[in-house]
């Protein structure tokens, strides 16, 4: 199958193009980047020629600008493209100015979604079997405790408060656009807690990294292994049968899926 991946240079989205290039069952990897992601790292110990084989890399300045009428390549490029894992994003401190947290944040990933659903409705589904009968799935990695009300901050819990309402009303734009796309683009949101590499944690050594393990498996819906959030939206985007599916519970449950649940669907799958 063919992924879309976007911030591939960035913490999480590196380990997903990681994860990504070791799955059997992506055929094929689309990387639309303002610059190229290193292959140079420990981690890409296998065949890089089978890597530069696999994916395809787009350069664009502007990740804000998705012109389904104009840019022809990009949509030649994505034409059986099946889905997007989309890791472009940060907390609002990350930013100079809250102008720029909300292009990145949400105009940038509105923006993309409804490229891609264009991109989803010309796609023949006739005669397809399998995941490749299923809707484009566009999987966004959000981030803990938005609110898709904008009302965070209201009460006592006062914590990230701008970047807590603007993930929310990224989801809710991704959600719309989903329902708008007639059954072709599929939205799932992902919360993850405070992400952290679980190679950090095994570097600590003896007692500490003992320690340090113990805490983290007890708080699971507050921190998880950047490993473990890389491996659910792979399994996520591609996978015939996605885990912890909700039928019900109203919107704000609805194809969303907490950090403690990312945690246990990881675990599932052997990580």
């Amino acid at each position: 199958m063919h992924v879309l991946i976007t911030g591939a240079t960035g913490f999480v989205g590196k380990r997903v193009l990681l994860d990504a290039l070791l799955d059997n069952r992506v055929s094929k990897i689309t990387v639309v980047a303002r610059r190229p992601p290193s292959l140079d790292s420990q981690d890409m110990t296998h065949d890089k020629a089978a890597i530069i084989k696999k994916m395809n890399i787009i350069i664009r300045d502007d990740m804000g600008n998705w012109d389904y009428e104009n840019d022809t390549e990009l949509v030649a490029a994505l034409e059986d493209c099946r889905a997007c894992i989309w890791c472009i994003g940060g907390k609002a401190n990350d930013f100079a100015t809250p102008e720029e947290f909300e292009r990145i944040s949400y105009t940038f990933t509105v923006n993309a979604a409804n490229f891609l659903s264009k991109v989803a409705q010309q796609q023949p589904l006739e005669g397809k079997t399998g995941r490749a009968a299923q809707p484009f799935r566009f999987c966004y990695c959000s981030g803990k405790w938005a609110d898709r009300h904008g009302k965070a901050g209201e009460g006592w819990f006062s914590f990230e408060t701008q970047t807590r309402n603007m993930k929310g009303r990224t989801e809710s734009a991704l959600l719309s656009i989903g329902s708008n796309s007639g059954g072709r683009l599929s939205v799932f949101i992902f919360r993850p807690g405070g992400i952290i590499a679980g190679a950090t944690v095994k570097s600590l050594g003896g007692f500490a990294a003992k320690m340090a393990t113990t805490g983290i498996r007890m708080m699971p819906s507050v921190i998880i292994h950047v490993e473990r959030v890389a491996r659910v939206l792979v399994d996520a985007s591609v996978g015939i049968r996605v885990e912890w599916q909700r039928d019900g519970d109203g919107d704000e449950k609805k194809n969303t899926w907490e950090s403690e649940e990312m945690v246990s669907w990881s675990i599932g799958l052997g990580v």
